[in-house]
């Protein structure tokens, strides 16, 4: 079933690609299809998941529609005023939260850790969250996860004022300016759902990995838990840094 679809495609190319009349329609399915096989691909490589043909065009076809549906309203999205970029982390301003993000790589256990902190305006720490996630992906991939995790969560807590930091800069920019078609981007594409949705009075910006030590501390703790973990209280790992930028 699958194999027949292949080849639908490839005739489909040919077709396209002789004809004068190309149009833009069929310039996007077409590249939208084969990331959707290539996904199939890794997924029945890694995952040993066997998809139908009819899941692999629905599933391009649900990628094209978002991302047509990102590039009519990414305009609304405004790239914030001020880019956090000093070595050290900042208070939010009154009546908003910081959440900071990070993510950390381990090849030796093939996995990576996830790790979010919600602090106030005051500096108290408010929740943390980490979790972790196999195989190992690439970095970019891996660091825009671990945001877009973060920023469900803070819809789960109805936080909607809240400052996401990363120290990704190819994340907080793509946020606001990237475009393509990858699996990459198809993360990207969600959080700027929710920054359009659920959480319209957010941002996302780019800090120094020197700002953002409490977020890179627990992110590497989370590669040493067995599941998921939310902290209402301080965890140990991150106090002294805590107390430190509070002040």
């Amino acid at each position: 079933m699958v194999a027949q679809f292949l080849d639908h495609v490839a005739v489909e190319y040919y077709v396209i690609r002789d004809s004068e009349d190309l149009n833009t329609s069929q310039q996007q399915i077409f590249a939208v299809t084969l990331w959707s096989i290539w996904k199939h691909r890794n997924n029945k490589v890694w995952n040993n998941v066997v998809e139908t043909s009819q899941q692999i065009s629905e599933r391009a076809e649900a990628f094209l529609n978002s991302w047509k549906s990102a590039q009519k309203i990414q305009p609304r999205i405004q790239v914030p005023s001020v880019q956090h970029e000093s070595p050290c982390w900042t208070k939010p301003v009154l009546g908003r939260f910081k959440c900071n993000v990070d993510a950390a790589f381990s090849n030796s256990l093939n996995r990576m850790g996830f790790a979010a902190c919600i602090r106030d305006a005051e500096g108290n720490f408010v929740a943390g969250r980490t979790t972790f996630l196999s195989p190992l992906l690439d970095v970019e991939m891996g660091e825009a996860i671990g945001l877009l995790q973060a920023m469900q969560w803070a819809k789960e807590l109805n936080m909607v004022s809240m400052d996401f930091e990363t120290d990704s800069k190819i994340v907080a920019d793509s946020v606001y300016k990237g475009n393509g078609v990858s699996d990459f981007m198809a993360i990207i594409q969600d959080c700027r759902h929710l920054l359009m949705t659920d959480l319209v009075n957010s941002d996302v910006s780019f800090i120094r990995r020197q700002a953002n030590g409490v977020a890179h501390s627990l992110a590497r703790e989370a590669l040493s838990h067995a599941s998921f973990h939310l902290h209402l209280n301080i965890p140990h790992c991150i106090t002294t840094l805590i107390n430190n930028e509070r002040l």
